[in-house]
């Protein structure tokens, strides 16, 4: 039996170092921001997942925001959190949690060309079919 066990373990070890970026467990700002990526790009490219992060992180760091990764996206309207996440928005959730960023640090703002009343104020930045504002 506990040859079994030793088995096991070592064939876990060894597909935790084939494999460096399997993980089997992620903290709960991780996937709560993957969560609001996916919701919000599901169908965008990666750097509109990752401008969408950004959004999130430069909030973050803003004195006017919440101080919590968790408080900035819960606010009220303003990043919707779906139940699911996929490889492509936990990847950009984790570049942006690693310092990675794809606007600069006053992109505060998103919203969708297709809004049904757009802002009429010039954007820093349009990414995919997001426009980003500060």
């Amino acid at each position: 039996m506990r040859k079994w066990i030793a088995v096991l373990a070592l064939a876990a070890l060894l597909v935790c170092a084939l494999a460096p970026g399997v993980s089997f467990t992620e903290d709960r700002d991780t996937v709560l921001l993957a969560r609001a990526i996916y919701a919000l790009a599901r169908n965008e490219s990666y750097d509109t997942k990752l401008a969408i992060g950004t959004v999130a992180m430069n909030r973050l760091d803003n004195v006017w925001f919440a101080d919590t990764l968790g408080g900035v996206l819960n606010e009220q309207h303003q990043f919707p959190i779906g139940s699911r996440y996929d490889d492509e928005s936990l990847s950009a959730a984790h570049a942006v949690l690693s310092g990675r960023r794809a606007l600069s640090a006053d992109a505060l703002y998103y919203q969708s060309l297709s809004a049904s009343r757009p802002r009429t104020d010039k954007p820093l930045a349009v990414v995919g079919s997001y426009a980003f504002y500060s």
